[in-house]
């Protein structure tokens, strides 16, 4: 299944969704059904990623987007729509991007405005000497354009994805292959991306320092004979590139040209005398060494957050078992008297499995909680039962408070559509501090404020079916009654509810 994960990880790449592919292997691993493809699809819903498999006719051919993957007894393959032959397979894989997605994009504009930041500290530093403003700004930003490429080659290298195209690291015509180079066994003596990493880092440390004390000399005396030190690097790259391998790698090549564009422009520069100062030396080295120690210690960090991932994931395998967690729920508190259970409901009466949930419209772990209910009513709300009960206790509440609870029973009990209580309590969550955003609810959905003293019938009845059975924390999920395991994390039963069903 190996050629799945290729496969599917390409898609991605393709429609611009980046993930950690050892992290995604990792999670797919553990999955109870792997190889199986509901594994795969329920392993992209766990990394957020919305996806759906369709199976199309002929005339549904040109509603598909682009790209996408196409199933054939159980295996993918990445298809181009204008040459797609449906006879092969009509099964075909989609997916999109989910809200997290978007929220990738704030950690990104947080990345891109350090960087102004941070070239806007070099700018200033390079005013200090202005002897060598222009060389000094081509200079950094060859640093800052190896950095960038030594990253992505140490992502590549580590497995997790890239911003890189992959028409750039993958091409048969121009025999270009990454992740091939990368991951070439005899080539793991030399890990180019660590050290070109620390390069550039320490060219840019070093930089900002030596231009604070005004020895710009010195800096680009001392890395025209470091250049040269890197030549025969260079020179065994290429080797095993193109003599070895036969493959090469254009990020690695990217990194070479900088060094050496960096080589040819310091040729450019005036010729000044260059007077060691002890001094420089020192400063020069001690940043140096400082720049290691901070990537040493990022690695550090790196490694140890993905064993601590593998752990989980390996400690969660047996969790995950279908199995084991029916097991476990055979075995939890089983509910009492439902017909004290005025619940709101919702679904099919009838199914074999009905999903309780006993919720708090001021909670902060039911609104947390809130979206995976949501997911699995749009998802699963014509196969299952599903009833909510309210934690209300009308004689014990602020009027302010009893008034909420009451209103939002009366929104089940007017709509024509039940599914409006279900989005009246998801919008609830969203605005349940901000007081306009309460008079905007409040004015949304009065027209179904009425018919308060059966409302009151309702919310009293199932204060005393909470209490028959105990139930004082919020969110409390019960599964044909019986009590969800504290073992396991609200989001999980998400992982379950398909077998359940079936």
């Amino acid at each position: 299944m190996k050629k799945n994960i290729n496969i599917l990880t390409s898609y991605l790449n393709l429609v611009d969704i980046h993930i950690d592919k050892t992290e995604f292997e990792y999670q797919l691993n553990g999955h109870p059904e792997f190889p199986n493809i509901l594994s795969f699809s329920d392993t992209l819903h766990f990394f957020n990623i919305d996806c759906s498999i369709f199976e199309i006719d002929e005339e549904d051919v040109e509603l598909l987007p682009k790209n996408f993957l196409s199933i054939n007894e159980g295996n993918f393959t990445l298809e181009e729509k204008k040459k797609y032959d449906i006879s092969t397979s009509n099964v075909v894989l989609l997916v999109d991007k989910s809200e997290s997605f978007y929220n990738e994009k704030k950690k990104n504009n947080l990345f891109l405005w350090s960087s102004f930041l941070l070239g806007t500290l070099v700018l200033s530093v390079l005013l200090l000497d202005f002897s060598f403003f222009y060389a000094g700004i081509a200079f950094l930003s060859l640093s800052f354009l190896g950095i960038f490429l030594s990253y992505e080659a140490y992502k590549k290298t580590h497995g997790k994805g890239t911003i890189i195209p992959l028409g750039v690291c993958q091409n048969k015509m121009l025999k270009t292959d990454c992740d091939y180079v990368f991951n070439y066994k005899k080539w793991k003596f030399l890990d180019i991306s660590e050290i070109s990493l620390l390069f550039f880092f320490s060219q840019i440390i070093s930089f900002i320092v030596l231009a604070i004390y005004k020895d710009l000399s010195f800096y680009y005396f001392v890395y025209k004979y470091i250049f040269y030190l890197f030549i025969p690097v260079s020179f065994v790259s290429l080797y095993y590139q193109i003599i070895i391998i036969k493959k090469l790698c254009p990020v690695c090549i990217g990194i070479i040209l900088c060094v050496y564009a960096q080589l040819v422009l310091l040729y450019f520069l005036p010729n000044q005398f260059v007077k060691i100062n002890p001094f420089s030396i020192v400063l020069y080295g001690l940043f140096v060494l400082a720049s290691a120690l901070f990537l040493l210690y990022l690695k550090e960090k790196i490694n140890w957050n993905n064993k601590l991932k593998e752990e989980i994931v390996k400690s969660s395998r047996f969790k995950k078992n279908y199995t084991f967690f029916r097991n476990n729920l055979s075995i939890q508190k089983k509910a009492l008297n439902d017909d004290f259970l005025s619940s709101f409901n919702f679904g099919t009466s009838d199914s074999n499995l009905t999903l309780t949930l006993v919720t708090n419209p001021s909670c902060k772990y039911c609104k947390e909680f809130y979206p995976t209910f949501m997911r699995i009513i749009n998802n699963y709300g014509n196969k299952i039962h599903v009833r909510l009960v309210l934690d209300a206790d009308l004689d014990n509440f602020s009027e302010e408070l009893r008034s909420t609870y009451i209103n939002m029973a009366s929104i089940y009990e007017n709509s024509e559509d039940k599914t409006t209580f279900f989005v009246a309590l998801e919008e609830w969550y969203k605005i349940r501090t901000d007081k306009n955003g309460i008079d905007k609810w409040n004015n949304k959905y009065s027209h179904l404020f009425k018919n308060q003293e059966n409302v009151i019938a309702t919310l009293n009845n199932q204060k005393k079916w909470r209490k028959i059975n105990d139930i004082n924390f919020t969110p409390d999920i019960f599964i044909n009654g019986y009590q969800y395991p504290i073992e396991y994390d609200r989001a999980d039963l998400e992982y379950f509810l398909s077998e359940m069903i079936e």
